[in-house]
């Protein structure tokens, strides 16, 4: 049976919200002052004596995440009242300022509205605008693409990333269905293990027929794990077949005891897929493995524009919902719509109050919700529920319109002291920390270095553009750099135990490059640029040089 289009609570609630949003800003950033007032925090900046924007705005100074390592290092040693009143049930783990990682808390509070946006939300948006489709087409069986390890804290708090938090949250209570996930709870919540799940996740979508849709996270998470399935078409094949596993698969002996155990073999299934032509596989892989899916949701759009393209070619026609704006620091945008040329999200006004810098940096104002201009780019500032206070979190964001009082953002990029190619976030500081080391273990020294990313390959992975001052780089420098980068980059080491990201590539500059590329900057009035290293490219300039184009 259809749903009918009529507005549902959730819709209705949320659009409520975004008529009201200047209000529902204030009210938000109130609260939390009112909540945290007896904190440390919020006695040191007298949060008790601060009742409008605008004195919250000259009492509190911006702030990054370096500004908190060590208040949040003593809130994970037990002390409490620090940051919030309320103790984190979650600690979100990214890339940090040093080579430890970044813990961000993140508050009940917090996981409850990312469940209203995340679940709640988008299943009624989703069935808003497929309205002939029942619910069981839309959510009877998902390919969910992550998988949400059972990690925690010394105090036996649940950690990991930010998309794993409501679902971790929700299986801790028993709220999470699993029978509508084509993964069995312990594939999706494997225990305290780095192996790569992902042939048995694929084995588990592959046997199930009925899959009604895919959810991922970032786009290139996607793509890999369908090319990972084309590349691999007839190994899979014959392990359904026989319920054996092939050589070419690494998987443990305890993930293969389990495989045999709940995926007997299948003649009859591996018979339909084998019905597939070779010929041309990719083109459409999706609908042609599992004919009755009705849509993706994934965070796309342009800024993942090589990966959207290949992800195109597997998906072909298949509409895709652009999920959320979402980092460890807190949900921030939702997308209203499926299908949309890019990835537009209505900022949330109930999650955090936000604030926005101009990008050119001109003019000392900073921005709330209530004097953005549509066509103008911001940097964003974030005050969470859980501890973040005028948090700028590296976003720069365009405003593209309004949805009631709410700004719709498309995120333009992060900038430029951070490459994330895969949700790494590895920052200049990590960068050179990895370069020392390297310097040292390859004896040699380098006159200059700069990183970009890579897509052409199978998998994204760095690329180091290498000038040498002295010294020649031994046969194994590759691998030397890549375990550095690791070490001081908690992303990038995760990445690469989860084959996300290939082993980096070291490209040779000839001698007087970067003296080269800043003559060329000079010409282009980019004199400023000769005046601090290069580390990390971001410019379509910078890339075309050190890419080969102009570099001579």
């Amino acid at each position: 049976m259809g749903v009918g289009i009529g507005k549902s609570d959730a819709i209705a609630r949320f659009e409520e919200l975004c008529g009201n949003a200047v209000a529902e800003q204030e009210k938000f950033l109130m609260d939390r002052l009112a909540e945290n007032k007896d904190t440390e925090y919020g006695k040191l900046f007298g949060f008790d004596d601060i009742h409008s924007v605008e004195e919250y705005q000259k009492e509190l100074p911006i702030t990054f995440h370096y500004d908190y390592e060590a208040i949040i290092e003593r809130q994970v040693n037990g002390e409490d009242g620090l940051l919030t009143m309320e103790r984190p049930v979650y600690y979100c783990i990214s890339s940090g300022s040093t080579d430890s990682p970044k813990y961000v808390p993140v508050l009940e509070q917090d996981i409850r509205k990312q469940k209203f946006y995340w679940q709640d939300m988008i299943r009624e948006t989703i069935r808003r605008q497929m309205p002939d489709a029942s619910d069981e087409e839309l959510f009877g069986k998902i390919f969910q693409i992550g998988e949400f390890r059972r990690d925690f804290m010394p105090d036996g708090t649940m950690c990991g990333v930010r998309a794993g938090a409501l679902h971790r949250y929700l299986a801790s209570r028993g709220e999470l269905n699993m029978e509508c996930y084509t993964s069995p709870e312990e594939v999706m919540f494997p225990k305290n293990t780095l192996e790569d799940m992902l042939y048995v996740k694929v084995r588990f979508a592959l046997a199930c027929r009925d899959v009604t849709a895919i959810h991922g996270v970032f786009v290139n998470r996607v793509v890999e794990i369908l090319r990972y399935v084309a590349d691999n078409w007839d190994a899979f094949l014959t392990d359904i077949e026989t319920g054996e596993i092939s050589d070419c698969f690494l998987v443990s002996h305890e993930w293969e005891v389990y495989l045999k155990e709940h995926l007997p073999a299948d003649p009859q299934r591996a018979a339909e897929l084998r019905a597939i032509p070779l010929e041309g596989l990719e083109d459409g892989l999706l609908k042609k493995i599992w004919p009755k899916i009705k849509y993706g949701r994934l965070i796309g759009g342009s800024m993942f524009e090589p990966y959207m393209d290949k992800f195109r070619m597997y998906a072909k026609d298949l509409p895709i919902h652009y999920f959320t704006y979402a980092a460890s620091e807190g949900c921030f945008g939702i997308a209203r719509h499926i299908d949309e040329e890019d990835a537009y999200y209505t900022l949330l006004p109930d999650t955090c109050f936000y604030e926005f810098v101009s990008e050119t940096g001109e003019g000392e104002k900073i921005h709330t919700i209530r004097d953005v201009d549509v066509g103008s780019k911001y940097e964003l500032l974030i005050t969470t529920f859980s501890g973040a206070y005028r948090y700028a979190i590296g976003d720069v964001v365009e405003v593209v319109g309004f949805d009631g009082q709410a700004p719709i953002v498309r995120v333009c990029y992060r900038k430029s002291q951070v490459i994330n190619i895969a949700d790494e976030k590895m920052n200049v500081r990590q960068l050179e920390a990895a370069m020392r080391k390297f310097q040292m273990r390859a004896e040699c020294t380098a006159e200059g270095f700069c990183v970009d990313g890579d897509y052409a390959a199978q998998k994204p992975r760095y690329v180091l553009y290498l000038e040498m001052a002295e010294g020649e780089l031994p046969e194994n420098a590759e691998a030397i750099l890549d375990e550095c980068l690791m070490e001081s980059c908690f992303g990038y080491k995760r990445d690469r135990e989860l084959a996300e990201i290939d082993r980096v590539k070291i490209q040779m500059i000839p001698q007087g490059g970067f003296r080269a590329y800043g003559r060329f900057m000079a010409k282009l009035g980019h004199s400023k640029e000769q005046d601090k290293p290069l580390r990390i490219l971001v410019t379509e300039e910078q890339k075309a040089f050190f890419g080969g184009a102009l570099l001579s």
